[in-house]
């Protein structure tokens, strides 16, 4: 019998076959005496011969024999034998002896021919070689010196009894191995009363990723022993040896609950490990499949501190309550691909587009933002199947709270690489106040500030607003406008919904002292009437006729005038309020009413010639709003007219050069297919709201790709997707944006207009 014993348990069994045998010795002598020269030949052989079948067999040759050993047996029984003085009373001696001298001489053959290169002599050393392993085997060999001495000196009348005691013994050493038999149940009895640190909840039957696992558990049979989220548990992966794992997630199927592992790593990316006899950790390579697989809740409190630490200091238990999923396979530099395994229901906050997530790049906490996402199932079992859900998240990089910017971490994350959420557990009010004044948003549900990196940047390189009707893009245009104010910058708004000039607009961000609208009365009035003044009707000459050089004269005074009155930072024009007429080709007495993209035309003008004036500027001084650009800076196929489409480009044109001269646009529209691309491409820093229109879509993708295109119908009120120079953003991001109670709490109390203007 070969029992599968540990090196400790084979010198222990060793130990107690030499107590049976100083026993034995004693009950067949009488007394327990050393087998020395007074001794007969055949007890020195007895005992001789029992005390190698123990030693062969338990220390030096337990698992197999090799050449060597059946070599040194053999030479062992023949000098045993010849060191005999009364040969011819020793029974069985020639045959013995010519068995050892063949063990002897095959064992040397197999040595000399194992690497020989003739196929017959192949084929007799591998005959040598069974021969000498298979009688040269301590239990072979030393047997028969055993049983010729054991019958030599008591297969005697009156020794029966002792003669069957020393044939038992060889018996049980030989068959039975009754002591290795003991030693081994008692392992087994001791590991099962003492050496698990908890019941056996139930066994490792898949492996989804090598940190993953999936167990099984008989529900009817631990119900006694509940297991949750974030308990410790141990996957026996060799005897006594644990791979130290969190329950992640839990599923039943009828009576089997099903538990997935994730295995605990420490801070050299190594899997912690436990020995679950001592509770100590361990350093084992060994894989997670060994014969039982059996997985045990391990108790806390129960463990080494040694353990505990290495257990808190793992990323994965230390950020328990953020835990999400794992990265998966198709990831690539820009994004990943990662698997939900926890329920989101038992997060603390639901996963959707913007969702901030964190994993390791190099050691570097880096930030992914949830994209996209798409289901899949699984099968447990038969014809039972689990779903779950794969997401999709565009790396944002790593955010860096000294300077509230995000840079740019290279490279992606490892496979399977735990992924948590990124939140803010708690955010003060104090702190959302803070991000409110300093920032144009943040990432959501964190403290991510987002700022406005570069006001210049905003103004020169020119901004677009866009998203559907009633999404609070005027909101953001307000706090745009508020922020650019406060760092000196006059702003221009051209506004035909007269929305900026009154108790919901402007009023609650700024001082009413500091607005000018419109033009002034009386000057309205005398274009009123000479806009149909037949007087105005210059016969033959039609860009003569109308008021509209009246009307650009006029212009020009009131844009010096707000610039040069430093009391005033904000002008608001309504080109609809604007009675201006023009000639009209081809129809010598005709006056036309100019439309609303040549009066912006023509506003535009008047603040550019006013910009070159002060000559060239690498800051930037003047800012004009487009509200409802669609209106003002029609695109070539929406416009009625051909005159729209010249104002148009006029307009872009101006918007082109003004840069140089510190003069830059922000572009707000609902209808994006309605608004000039000319001027629109011209926008470096992008606010997408909510949009569903092809178009739109269409066109943001060459700013912020595809996917991030794709999350545009369903984004959130108050949140945005936003990239460009203005921003400290390397790549489109979503963001949460300010609570607009928070930009106009510090506002002054709204005072009387005393520039001269109106309201309308």
């Amino acid at each position: 019998m070969i029992l599968n014993l540990s090196q400790k348990q084979r010198i222990v069994t060793a130990a107690l076959y030499f107590s049976a045998l100083v026993a034995l010795f004693r009950f067949i002598n009488g007394a327990v005496t050393l087998p020395v020269e007074s001794s007969p030949d055949s007890e020195i052989l007895f005992i001789s011969g029992a005390l190698m079948i123990v030693l062969g067999a338990y220390v030096v040759e337990p698992l197999f024999t090799k050449p060597s050993d059946a070599i040194a047996n053999s030479v062992a029984v023949i000098i045993s034998l010849l060191g005999l003085t009364s040969k011819n009373t020793f029974i069985g001696y020639h045959l013995i002896m010519r068995c050892a001298i063949l063990v002897l001489c095959l064992g040397i053959i197999s040595i000399f021919l194992k690497d020989s290169v003739n196929l017959w002599s192949k084929k007799f050393a591998k005959l040598a070689y069974w021969f000498t392993i298979t009688l040269g085997k301590s239990k072979v060999i030393f047997s028969l010196l055993y049983l010729a001495a054991s019958y030599s000196f008591y297969a005697t009348p009156g020794k029966t009894i002792q003669f069957i005691s020393v044939v038992a013994f060889w018996i049980c050493i030989t068959f039975f191995d009754i002591f290795g038999l003991f030693i081994q149940n008692i392992s087994k009895l001791r590991k099962f009363l003492h050496s698990m640190p908890g019941e056996e909840l139930g066994q490792a039957i898949g492996c989804d990723n090598p940190l993953l696992y999936r167990i099984e558990i008989d529900y009817t049979r631990h119900k006694s022993q509940p297991v949750e989220y974030g308990n410790i548990v141990a996957i026996e992966t060799s005897p006594n040896v644990g791979s130290v794992g969190m329950v992640i997630n839990t599923k039943f199927l009828l009576n089997k609950k099903w538990l997935s592992i994730y295995l605990l790593q420490n801070n050299k990316r190594e899997i912690i490990k436990i020995d679950l006899k001592t509770r100590k950790l361990v350093t084992d390579a060994k894989s997670i499949f060994s014969n039982t697989n059996a997985v045990y809740r391990l108790i806390e409190k129960e463990l080494p501190q040694e353990l505990i630490d290495q257990i808190l200091g793992s990323g994965l238990y230390h950020n328990k309550n953020e835990f999400i999923g794992y990265v998966s396979h198709d990831s690539n530099i820009s994004a990943i691909h990662f698997t939900i395994l926890r329920d989101p229901l038992e997060s603390r906050i639901k996963i959707s587009e913007g969702t901030i997530l964190k994993t390791l790049i190099y050691e570097e906490e880096t930030l992914y933002q949830v994209i996209d996402g798409r289901t899949k199932a699984e099968r447990l079992e038969n014809f039972d199947t689990y779903g779950y859900t794969i997401g999709i998240a565009r790396k944002l990089g790593i955010y860096r709270k000294d300077i509230k910017e995000l840079n740019i971490n290279k490279w992606l994350p490892d496979i399977y690489s735990p992924l948590f959420i990124a939140f803010s557990k708690t955010i003060s009010e104090d702190t959302i106040s803070q991000i409110a004044k300093n920032a144009i948003g943040r990432l959501p549900n964190t403290d991510f500030e987002i700022p406005l990196k570069d006001i210049n940047a905003i103004v020169t390189h020119n901004t677009a607003i866009l998203g559907i009707l009633g999404i609070g893009k005027s909101c953001l245009a307000f706090e745009l406008i508020k922020k650019i104010l406060d760092k000196g910058i006059k702003i221009f708004c051209i506004d035909i919904t007269n929305q900026y000039y009154s108790e919901n607009g402007m009023f609650k961000y700024i001082e009413r002292s500091k607005i000018s609208f419109d033009l002034p009365e009386d000057q309205k009035k005398a274009l009123k009437e000479s806009k149909d003044d037949p007087k105005r009707v210059k016969d033959g000459n039609p860009q003569a006729s109308g008021n509209i050089k009246d009307y650009i004269q006029v212009l020009g005074e009131d844009v010096k005038s707000f610039l040069e009155n430093e009391k005033l930072c904000l002008k608001i024009y309504n080109p609809d309020l604007h009675p201006v007429s023009k000639g009209v080709a081809f129809k010598a007495t005709t006056l036309d009413d100019l439309t609303i993209a040549e009066k912006t035309r023509v506003i535009c003008e008047r603040i550019f010639t006013y910009a070159m004036h002060k000559g060239q500027s690498d800051q930037a001084r003047y800012l004009i709003v487009f509200e409802e650009a669609h209106s003002l800076v029609p695109e070539w196929n929406s416009v009625a007219n051909e005159g729209d489409k010249n104002a148009t480009n006029g307009t872009a044109k101006v918007i082109l050069q003004g840069r140089k001269y510190g003069l830059g646009s922000l572009v707000i529209t609902q209808r994006t297919a309605n608004v000039s691309k000319s001027i629109l491409n011209q926008c470096n820093t992008i606010f997408a709201l909510r949009v569903f229109d092809d178009t739109g879509k269409s066109f943001l993708e060459n700013y912020i790709g595809e996917d991030y295109a794709n999350t545009l119908p369903t984004l959130e009120e108050r949140h945005v997707i936003a990239i460009g120079r203005g921003l400290k953003l390397k790549q489109p991001a979503i963001l949460q944006l300010n609570d607009m109670k928070l930009i106009i709490e510090n506002v002054p109390p709204i005072q009387e207009n005393n520039s001269g203007s109106t309201r309308p």
